[in-house]
């Protein structure tokens, strides 16, 4: 046998100089003034043009910090899953069974959709095969990793549920295929929602509701205990809207936000 390595050293990280954090200061303000473009005149209204006319850089400045609109976008999903992975965390922690931690999860994200709408668009938007092509290495591979960390907050309720013995796998079943159903019904269900409701659609049906009747027909489907025969979920899901699942990143003020309004 090969003698064993030396365990390697860690990184040394050079702490952030006063030019680089003006220049993510910056870079906020912009990813800030980008989202209010977006929030009034949709995505066909931001155009890199547009957006170095109502800040306070020039263009060459702008394509300093973003290659393309569309890498732009993928910035904004960026912003978006570190948003929703503080939100994740929180409602992870949940002082309940794993089930309950699952739905405090499914919590988070349609509280996110409803509460950050243009970021979740922007989600959405930034994973087209349009949009990945012409965005930054860096930060497809920030995206990438961010989406990794939050579908392992997702497979470790799943962990948890197994190891209590509250949800059997059946054979062949492996967890990452129901981290992807639970995925896939909470994206659906945001995705869906307003679009389907903008026309009069489901007109009767309440958000909180549906998503909660969703998960349980699914999580009674995949028979994890307690079942909602045996569990008061709907006072669950009422918990889950005291906890504070709303935490802030950094949101400097936007460049030129005054010629923005102006020119509205």
């Amino acid at each position: 046998m090969p003698d064993a390595l030396p365990p390697a050293m860690p990184a040394m990280v050079s702490p952030p100089t006063a030019r680089s954090k003006a220049r993510q200061q910056r870079e906020q303000q912009l990813l800030q003034l980008a989202q209010q473009i977006l929030q009034r005149d949709g995505f066909a209204g931001l155009t890199m043009d547009r957006l170095a006319a109502l800040s306070d850089v020039s263009k060459g400045t702008l394509y300093n910090h973003f290659c393309s609109k569309e890498d732009v976008l993928t910035a904004l999903s960026v912003d978006s899953l570190q948003r929703l992975l503080l939100r994740f965390e929180q409602a992870a922690a949940f002082a309940g069974h794993s089930r309950e931690r699952a739905l405090a999860l499914h919590y988070a994200y349609s509280d996110f959709g409803a509460a950050e709408p243009t970021l979740f668009l922007c989600l959405l938007s930034a994973a087209t095969p349009a949009v990945a092509e012409k965005s930054s290495a860096a930060r497809l591979l920030r995206r990438q990793q961010l989406e990794a960390a939050l579908l392992a907050q997702c497979q470790a309720v799943l962990a948890d549920a197994v190891a209590e013995g509250s949800l059997r796998l059946p054979a062949g079943v492996a967890a990452e295929q129901y981290a992807f159903i639970n995925w896939a019904l909470a994206f659906g269900c945001n995705a869906l929602w307003k679009p389907l409701r903008q026309p009069g659609l489901f007109a009767r049906l309440q958000a909180a509701e549906v998503h909660l009747c969703s998960l349980n027909l699914l999580f009674d489907g995949m028979g994890w205990l307690p079942l909602s025969s045996d569990w008061n979920y709907q006072h669950s899901w009422q918990q889950f809207s005291q906890l504070s699942l709303n935490p802030a990143l950094p949101q400097p003020a936007a460049p030129g936000s005054h010629h923005a309004q102006e020119n509205a």
